[in-house]
């Protein structure tokens, strides 16, 4: 466990990041300042909130834990194929993005589909704003590093999370995220270097790991449906409201796609820096569960005081992450289902208020749900595969698709998605392998299409 002096150094660097949330809560008049930015984010603060917030609990700890159970194919198959999936977004979608974003995807939707697309999308993008995975992470990192049980360091981490969200808005996220940014790098590169040349590099790692040589191939790791369920996943950051928050909030389209072509380089390395670690897990704590063996690992071998840098690293990696989804869900809470419901004109002030209090809503969802999963990533996928399921095809489709479009076509998509995806999670298939979500897509594709076919084309009425 950290020493009573590394943990003061720990709440003095929580008390530094509530102090810039404070110092920017004072520059807040509206939702463009609090949620945007004022939209001048230059290319340095995207890139570094974009990666803060992708590398997560998630990110980091759940990377290492898929890794010890999958292997290299962890890497080979998830990471490579992802990123490359994801290079459309910001060649071609993310530019749009900046332009034809009001506030939040929802207004997305409602310009596409209509105003009951955009209720349905917004209370789906509120679930899985509340990302339970990174509050599963915290909660593993606090029994492993302070004994503390998992209920009681959440709660501490959440609270922390909210008052910086709540104070600063987008402004004090993007600061906070490009410092905890650093403090990311740092810790996730200081660990692997020195146990990789210790355990003999890849001929010790093989070695270690005989009696699962699957684990040192590039593709055999895990079996063809999870490798496909994982691509097909991977495609969520389409459909993702932070990705569509930092394009709209970049101070031109071309500082939005710059951004996030320099984010895939350092996240390819950054997976497989944490690929290697969880076969070094795998090897060194075959008993212990992978996202407990990775912390019991660094409190281990790493010196202390250098193993503070790491805890920080990691923890500021889910606050960067907690605090951008809880935004994006303050923000759909107000804007996108309280507005749209009352039909009422708020005020500034007004919408502010209540995304602040759709922030505090978020947090307490995650807190209620989190621990009921045992691996960081079964719940991480677990709601990004609800939202995806639904959301995907019609956003993009909205997106890229310029043939017709009807609030049929958008109702139908959604809801088919997300209901495929609940009825095959609870009853699947006996004696068949079969991820939900690679049925739930393309089930939805065919729905958007067909309800397309129904009702007012709004594609020549709502161009944005």
């Amino acid at each position: 466990m950290l020493t009573s002096w590394e943990n003061a150094i720990i709440v003095v660097f929580g008390l530094l990041l509530l102090g810039v949330g404070y110092y920017f809560s004072r520059n807040i008049k509206d939702m463009e300042s609090y949620y945007l930015g004022n939209r001048s984010l230059p290319w340095s603060l995207i890139v570094g909130t974009l990666v803060a917030s992708w590398y997560g609990g998630v990110g980091t700890v759940g990377s290492v834990e898929y890794a010890a159970i999958y292997g290299l194919s962890a890497w080979a198959i998830w990471s490579i194929a992802a990123h490359i999936g994801r290079m459309p977004l910001a060649l071609w979608v993310g530019p749009k993005i900046h332009i034809r974003t009001d506030i939040t995807v929802p207004d997305l939707l409602e310009g596409f589909y209509g105003k009951h697309v955009a209720i349905i999308g917004a209370v789906l993008m509120f679930i899985y704003c509340a990302q339970l995975g990174e509050i599963t992470a915290m909660g593993t990192i606090g029994q492993v590093a302070w004994g503390i049980d998992k209920e009681t360091i959440g709660f501490i981490l959440v609270i922390i999370v909210v008052l910086l969200t709540v104070l600063g808005g987008l402004m004090g996220v993007a600061i906070t995220d490009m410092v905890l940014f650093f403090c990311m790098v740092f810790g996730l590169t200081m660990v692997m270097p020195g146990q990789f040349e210790q355990i003999g590099g890849f001929q010790g790692l093989t070695e270690a790991l005989k009696d699962a040589p699957q684990l040192m191939h590039p593709t055999q790791g895990m079996s063809g449906m999870k490798a496909l369920m994982l691509i097909v996943y991977s495609f969520g950051a389409y459909s993702d409201p932070t990705f569509y928050q930092r394009f709209s909030a970049a101070d031109s389209p071309k500082v939005g796609r710059r951004a996030l072509l320099t984010c895939f380089t350092l996240w390819i390395c950054f997976d497989l820096v944490l690929t290697i670690t969880g076969l070094i897990v795998r090897a060194t704590y075959p008993d212990i569960p992978p996202a407990a063996g990775y912390i019991t690992l660094v409190l281990d071998t790493l010196p202390k005081g250098i193993r503070v840098i790491f805890i920080i690293g990691i923890l500021g990696s889910i606050i960067s992450t907690l605090d951008s989804y809880y935004l994006a869900a303050g923000a759909t809470l107000a804007n996108d289902i309280y507005g749209r419901l009352t039909k009422k004109e708020l005020s500034q002030r007004q919408l502010v208020k209540l995304t602040r209090i759709g922030v505090c809503l978020a947090a307490v969802m995650g807190l209620s749900v989190a621990f009921r999963f045992e691996n960081v990533y079964d719940a991480c996928l677990f709601v990004g595969s609800i939202w995806m399921g639904s959301a995907f095809v019609p956003i993009v489709g909205g997106l890229l698709g310029n043939g017709r479009r009807t609030a049929m076509g958008g109702i139908l998509s959604m809801i088919v998605g997300g209901v495929s995806f609940g009825y095959f999670k609870m009853f699947p298939i006996q004696n068949f392998e079969l991820e939900p979500l690679i049925i739930a897509i393309p089930l939805s594709f065919i729905a958007w299409c067909i309800g397309n076919r129904i009702g007012k084309n709004l594609n020549t009425e709502n161009r944005l």
